[in-house]
């Protein structure tokens, strides 16, 4: 089960003590908005300087989160330090300020390059001789008949010689906390109702099935 996404240290600080930072950053050219679209290691360098009054320690959080408090309040902001701050003791507005929350998002991605491995496997082949075997395997997966990817794994696949060439972000979603939970009770049922089933089962019955759960896995 997932847990809820972790908050920034400041978004549990008094709005007054945010406005007091932001004036800070303000002043600083903290970006307002996306703080990787900057140079984040002068940001973080900046809120870093500014958190020490508080006893925090900056983590990358904690800009995402005044770049996003800047951004989401910055209308309330500017009038908090027009006419040369006179608002600033205003409660009211600043209590109108909104505290930003993280949530949780998946980033799908694919990387690309090469390695070598070794596969394991074994399979079972109807013949008439022992010494005909290997001929029947050759000749059954020149004519489609049969892929050496179907064979029952006998160890787990060793890699070597691994080497990554590039790398490309996908889609981003936010991640469903309670779908999530639903899922993994779902899964849980299905588990525990199966069991009932495979203890049931004989070896070669269970070997099959391994073969059909190994190809389909891996086609997903």
């Amino acid at each position: 089960m997932n847990m809820a996404a972790e908050q920034s240290q400041f978004s549990k600080l008094p709005k007054k003590h945010l406005v007091f930072i932001s004036e800070k950053l303000i002043n600083e050219d903290f970006p307002i908005g996306n703080p990787y679209d900057y140079d984040f290691d002068k940001s973080f360098r900046t809120l870093e300087s500014v958190s020490r009054y508080f006893g925090i320690t900056t983590t990358h959080e904690d800009v995402e989160f005044f770049s996003k408090f800047l951004e989401i309040n910055e209308d309330a902001i500017a009038e908090l330090f027009a006419n040369n701050r006179e608002n600033m003791e205003n409660k009211e507005l600043i209590e109108q300020l909104i505290i930003p929350v993280a949530k949780t998002y998946n980033l799908e991605y694919e990387i690309r390059g090469s390695c070598n491995y070794t596969e394991e496997l074994s399979q079972e082949f109807d013949s008439y001789d022992e010494d005909w075997v290997r001929d029947s395997a050759s000749q059954q997966r020149n004519d489609g008949n049969w892929n050496t990817w179907e064979g029952v794994e006998r160890s787990p696949i060793e890699y070597e010689n691994y080497e990554e060439q590039d790398y490309e972000f996908g889609d981003v979603y936010e991640v469903n906390n309670n779908e999530t939970q639903n899922e993994s009770i779902l899964g849980k049922l299905v588990i525990e109702n199966t069991s009932d089933v495979i203890n049931s089962l004989d070896k070669k019955t269970l070997l099959e099935l391994r073969r059909v759960i190994d190809s389909k896995l891996r086609l997903l």
